[in-house]
């Protein structure tokens, strides 16, 4: 399996497919200033879950077992399912599986563009409100405090990421233990459930020396700490408005 890296400000995509001319696929969507990584091998999807953090999924109904997973760094990522057909029940079945949303087979250039577009905006256009609903819910609906709190972590949470990944980088497993442990607790006290769950998992690795696993999961904490620092803006206007 080729080796797969992002960059910061990359959307990357994941398609497991088997029905796909994955080639033509792969090469019209990164024309499209997208990363695409297409794959129909069951083992190697299921490698690729639990290694590389994607902002979006499409796959076959029977993988959504690998990205729902507790311990699958992919299990907040939104996941479409590629099926034949859809009638009313299909689709509620669907969705009760755990999916967010379906394409139907063939799947061609311009059914994944609009799709992918259509999770890009959702996953950018939310996120502010989100996060204010959760320090709100926190603080009783107490807008000065969410506020106050806001900004605390908005100079707290960067430092302690840094941090982290400086200390992992030195092997200094204790140090990166502690660090997370108190971000850990600064999330779970602010209702922040993404990257509470991310510094959870990145802390229980630590604490038993599962250190395959370390990596990843401190790469889905940096990226859920990126995703509130890049609404800092949005946020901090938002809870100013009268």
């Amino acid at each position: 399996m080729p080796l797969i890296t992002k960059q910061q400000e990359q959307f990357l995509v994941l398609i497991a497919d088997n029905a796909i001319d994955s080639s033509l696929l792969e090469h019209q969507l990164n024309q499209h200033c997208l990363r695409a990584v297409l794959n129909s091998e069951p083992s190697e999807t299921s490698t690729l879950l639990n290694t590389i953090l994607f902002d979006l999924i499409l796959l076959d109904a029977g993988f959504i077992k690998l990205v729902k997973a507790a311990d699958c760094i992919n299990n907040q990522s939104p996941v479409i399912a590629i099926i034949d057909s859809a009638n009313n029940r299909q689709k509620q079945n669907i969705i009760a599986a755990g999916f967010d949303d379906y394409l139907i087979r063939p799947v061609t250039l311009s059914k994944l563009k609009e799709i992918i577009d259509l999770w890009d905006i959702k996953n950018k256009s939310t996120s502010a409100f989100d996060y204010i609903q959760a320090i709100l819910n926190a603080t009783q609906n107490n807008r000065h405090l969410a506020l106050t709190i806001f900004k605390k972590l908005f100079e707290e949470f960067p430092l302690q990421i840094t941090s982290i990944k400086d200390a992992l980088a030195h092997q200094h497993f204790q140090s990166a233990q502690e660090i997370t442990h108190k971000l850990h607790g600064s999330a779970s006290f602010c209702g922040l459930t993404a990257i509470q769950r991310s510094a959870n998992l990145l802390e229980n690795c630590l604490i038993s020396k599962d250190y395959p696993a370390i990596k990843p999961h401190f790469l889905k904490l940096q990226q859920s700490i990126d995703s509130l620092i890049k609404q800092q803006k949005n946020i901090l206007a938002l809870l100013k408005k009268d």
